[in-house]
């Protein structure tokens, strides 16, 4: 009877232990963690390590190497338990066309979303990246921040859960040629690589022959005379030594900037520990400021260095800019309500409600435009 009585009083401890945890009596988080943690609350705490391959457009562009920064920020604030490698498209045979299945499928565990190259299947996405509206670089930037939430939410719901834990901005676009554009007559039946179907929008109308092409690719199409010409933005094309092929930078495009979403497949992002979705957060944060700031400096040090590297530069003159903008109204913005579904559709609705006052030109019920003030 004294041995019984002797564990009778432990027994009963954890017996009431037990019952606390089931009862969520453990945690401030209703005693539920997520998969992969420990359900420590510091960093200390966890005993895992997470490792991931960051998918960029090309790791010879300065956003993708600007990235870097990110990565060894994360790395540092969770003592290395949080590995990130950066990868891109052509080292693994991926176009970006299909960067939202491969996020939603996870065949890509964090990679990067340009909307010029997803904006064919889901024209909701080029809603910020209507080339041809916006008049400069700062007007570009109110888009982007007028519909910061909305973009984050679309990028969730095409991936199906999907985490947008940081923006890259990729500068201005210029034309790279072989022969001067100094004038609309110019343009007509140059054969220019495009990236996206408003690109190709603007270069039809202003009389080129737009022809999608894998970034990768063309260095050796306008070395063949494939090409007459291409349109990126400065230090991308110095990146992959277009001066050596073309003779002529002309630009840039107004407000040619380009927003893309650092994203997260779901399960990926839900594997990790609270603590490391905040650091991973917050410093996404960090690097979409700081991608920002950089990406105002590279227009001009990639034109310095294409015209050192033996490429004319112009920009284009009023007259040119008019056109631009004229093509924007006629033909960007007519025929990119046509692909998102016509007035009403969610992409229209997005532009009219948070663009239509910036750009000054809105979309109508019979999906014609009106110039409300531009």
């Amino acid at each position: 009877m004294r041995n019984l009585r002797k564990f009778t009083f432990p027994v009963l401890v954890g017996i009431l232990l037990l019952i606390l945890a089931a009862c969520g009596g453990g945690g401030d988080n209703g005693g539920s963690t997520p998969s992969g943690s420990s359900g420590g609350g510091s960093v200390a705490d966890i005993d895992q390590t997470f490792t991931f391959q960051y998918v960029c457009v090309n790791r010879t562009l300065l956003p993708c190497q600007l990235v870097q920064q990110f990565i060894d920020a994360v790395d540092e604030r969770t003592d290395g338990k949080v590995e990130i490698q950066i990868s891109s498209y052509p080292e693994l045979g991926i176009s970006g066309f299909d960067m939202i299945r491969l996020l939603e499928d996870g065949s890509v565990g964090l990679g990067e979303i340009y909307s010029g190259f997803v904006g064919g299947e889901y024209p909701v996405f080029d809603v910020g990246n209507l080339w041809g509206l916006f008049t400069s670089t700062e007007q570009y930037y109110e888009a982007v921040d007028a519909l910061n939430d909305d973009m984050k939410r679309v990028v969730t719901e095409k991936t199906q859960g999907g985490k947008v834990v940081a923006f890259n901005f990729y500068p201005s676009n210029f034309f790279f040629t072989k022969q001067p554009l100094e004038a609309l007559k110019d343009f007509e039946g140059v054969r220019t690589r495009s990236h996206s179907n408003v690109l190709s929008d603007l270069v039809n109308e202003l009389g080129g022959d737009a022809q999608t092409m894998a970034f990768a690719e063309v260095y050796t199409a306008l070395e063949r005379g494939i090409l007459d010409g291409a349109v990126t933005c400065s230090t991308c094309g110095f990146g992959q030594k277009w001066n050596e092929v073309t003779d002529y930078l002309t630009g840039p495009i107004p407000g040619s900037f380009a927003q893309t979403f650092i994203t997260f497949n779901s399960k990926e992002w839900e594997s990790m520990p609270p603590i490391f979705q905040q650091i991973i957060t917050e410093e996404g944060a960090n690097h979409t400021a700081r991608a920002r700031t950089e990406a105002a400096k590279w227009d001009t040090q990639g034109v310095g260095q294409l015209v050192e590297g033996g490429m004319k530069y112009s920009e284009f003159t009023q007259e040119m800019l008019d056109v631009i903008g004229s093509a924007g109204e006629k033909a960007v913005l007519p025929r990119w309500v046509g692909r998102a579904g016509g007035y009403g559709s969610e992409g229209v609705d997005l532009y009219n409600e948070k663009i239509a006052a910036i750009t000054g030109l809105r979309v109508n019920p019979d999906n014609t435009v009106t110039n409300i003030g531009r």
